[in-house]
C-alpha cells in the first residue's frame, strides 16, 4: 500500500465559527487532493501544510487555539441558528477542552 498524501487544512473566517481550527484529510495522491480543492472549498479552508505525515498533520491539528475550539462549540450548539441548545454547548464544550488537554500533551506543554 502506497503512502497517502496528507494535506493540513485551517478554517477562514468565512468558516464561521470554525475560524481558526486545523483539521487533516488523506487523499490517494496530489491530484485527487487539487480535484478535492475548488474555489468553493478554498473560500471556507486554506492548506496549512500538504503532502505530510500524519506525525505532522496530528502535531499541526494539535496547535489549534482553545479560543476557536470554544467558538466552534459555540457554533455547534446553535447549529440551527435559533436558540442556543445549552446541552448541546456543554457536550461541546467538554469535547473543546478534552481535545485542548490532549493537544498540550502532543505539545510537552504541562
Amino acid at each position: 500500500m502506497s503512502e497517502m498524501y496528507n494535506v493540513a487544512l485551517r478554517y477562514t473566517i468565512k468558516a464561521g465559527g470554525y475560524h481558526g481550527i486545523i483539521t487533516w484529510t488523506s487523499f490517494e495522491s496530489k491530484e485527487d487532493f487539487d480535484k478535492f480543492y475548488t474555489e468553493k472549498i478554498r473560500e471556507n479552508q486554506e492548506v496549512v501544510e500538504e503532502g505530510i505525515s500524519e506525525e505532522r498533520c496530528m502535531d499541526l491539528t494539535a496547535t489549534t487555539p482553545l479560543a476557536c475550539r470554544i467558538a466552534a462549540a459555540h457554533e455547534e450548539a446553535n447549529s440551527s441558528g435559533g436558540e442556543i441548545s445549552k446541552f448541546i454547548l456543554e457536550a461541546e464544550m467538554q469535547k473543546a477542552v478534552f481535545a485542548h488537554t490532549q493537544d498540550r500533551k502532543r505539545l510537552g506543554i504541562k
